[in-house]
Order: structure tokens, then sequence, then C-alpha cells
């Protein structure tokens, strides 16, 4: 398990930038303050933490809820800094964090570049950057797929309410601003965690229907895994089904109609699903 910076144990108070997500034109950032319930650990990509909101936003978050999912995309923290059988562990340094920095700066406009290969092991300041480009790109990636599947949030994919930065404390030094997203909370077990007798057929063919429904809305998730399928429970049944984690989606962008139908054929994801659930034994014939 990767170290748990003491801002993120619970009880500890973050700092949030956020602009809401209402898709107008509303850029106002608020300043908004969270308390840290938990941390959904182990952290592999972004850090997702459990936060308490008491301030009201009215026109960021609904008042009636006070829990919310926080996703941050600190590059700190990555799982794939501890090594794999194919790389040599890269851990964060603050000094190759500032290199990778003052490289980026040199370029045109502060670009981030997203690089398709693996530095040097020797390249510490090449890791930092290759994993801050990643984490950018999978938050933009993750934003732009709420968007498009605004039509779907609160049914059958989480609210995303709003987006912007962490700030650091004062005593935290740091070269980057991490990007994070606020959404909505949803209490439940994930789809392998639970006995196939208790998903009923009708929920797990709409299950199938909403992954057919991303593709017409513009969306591959490309990440579709039982664990990013949520169940959402009532006191006396599992009532819904909701599918996480956006940050590898292929949104669309300039593709034309038979471009993205091509795409979409090819990737086949309600496929995808009938194959998780027949090994789960779920059956989704009505």
């Amino acid at each position: 398990m990767l170290y748990l910076h003491p801002f993120y144990q619970p009880g500890a108070s973050l700092t949030l930038n956020l602009q809401s997500c209402n898709y107008d034109d509303d850029k106002a950032t608020r300043n908004v303050q969270a308390t840290v319930v938990t941390a959904l650990t182990p952290f592999t990509m972004s850090q997702v933490l459990l936060v308490d909101i008491n301030s009201p936003f009215p026109d960021i978050i609904p008042g009636v809820n006070s829990s919310f999912i926080l996703k941050v995309y600190d590059p700190r923290f990555l799982q794939h800094r501890k090594g794999s059988a194919s790389s040599k562990p890269h851990p964060w340094t603050l000094a190759a964090e500032t290199t990778a920095a003052r490289r980026r700066s040199f370029s045109e406009d502060n670009h981030v570049f997203v690089p398709t290969w693996w530095p040097d092991d020797s390249d510490a300041a090449g890791w930092e950057e290759y994993y801050h480009a990643n984490l950018t790109q999978m938050f933009k990636t993750e934003l732009a797929a709420y968007a498009r599947l605004r039509p779907l949030q609160g049914r059958c994919v989480p609210h995303c309410y709003a987006h912007g930065t962490l700030a650091f404390p004062p005593h935290c030094k740091r070269m980057i601003v991490p990007r994070a997203l606020l959404l909505s909370y949803i209490p439940g077990p994930s789809l392998r965690s639970v006995q196939a007798s208790r998903v009923s057929p009708m929920l797990a063919h709409g299950l199938i229907g909403t992954i057919r429904d991303f593709g017409a809305l513009g969306v591959i998730h490309d990440d579709l895994r039982a664990e990013n399928v949520v169940l959402y429970k009532t006191k006396s049944h599992i009532a819904g089904a909701f599918v996480l984690d956006f940050g590898n989606a292929t949104v669309r962008s300039d593709e034309g109609d038979d471009e993205w139908e091509w795409i979409v054929a090819e990737n086949d994801e309600p496929k995808q699903v009938e194959m998780i659930l027949d090994r789960l034994g779920i059956d989704y014939v009505l």
C-alpha cells in the first residue's frame, strides 16, 4: 500500500478551488473546504476520497447532500511508482518534480505532452513528467466523458458536480497543482462482491443497455470491470447499477458518424459486459 499523506487521513481538512460542472457559461471559481471521511485505498491512478462538505454551495452541489467523492489526480501517489516485473520503482521526489516543471516551462505555452513511451530508468524527472502528463490527460478525459454522459448522470453514472484543483497547505511544497473532480457518492457494493442471485435479470439487462447508451452519447468506457460497477441498494433490494471511472475512456471529438459507429462496433462494449456477467453467473436474459 502506498504511503497515505497526512492530508488524506480521516479528519484532514482540504481546500479546493472548484468550478461548477453545470455546463453553462459560469466559470467562477469557489473556494470550498472539505473534510476527509476516508480514503478509498489502494490508490491506483487518481486518489479517491469520501469527503464531507458542510458549507452550502447551491450553484455547485445540492444542499441535501453532505458526502461526496473527491477524485484527486496527483501523480505522487500512483501505484505504478512501486514498480513491477517490467518497471523499476520510481519514487516521488520534489527535486525530480521541480526539474520536470522547469523543463515544461521551456515548452511552448507550458504545453503538457503525453508521451507514449517510458523514460529511461535513470531519468527521474522524465518519469515525473510522464506521470504528470498522464494524470492530466486522465482528468481531462474523465471530465469530457461526464459532459457527454450528462443525460445519464444520477441514473447510471454519478453526478459530476464540479472540477478544479486541490490547494496544498503552505508547508507542503509542490511544483504542480493537482486537478480534482467532485462526484456524487454512490454507497453500495461492487458487482463483483455480491452474490449472483441478488442481481435481477432486469437490472443486469439494464446495465448492458447503459453501456450501449454510452456509445450513442460518444463515450467508450475502455475499462469495464466488475469492480467499476457499483450496485445501489435500498433496505430491501438492489435498485440500480452505476458505472464508475472514466479516466481511460475514449470520448468522441471530431469523428464523423460513420467513423464513430465503427469505433463503437469495434469495441463492442455491450458484449464485454455480457461476458463479465456470464463469468459472474448473472442472468441478463429477459
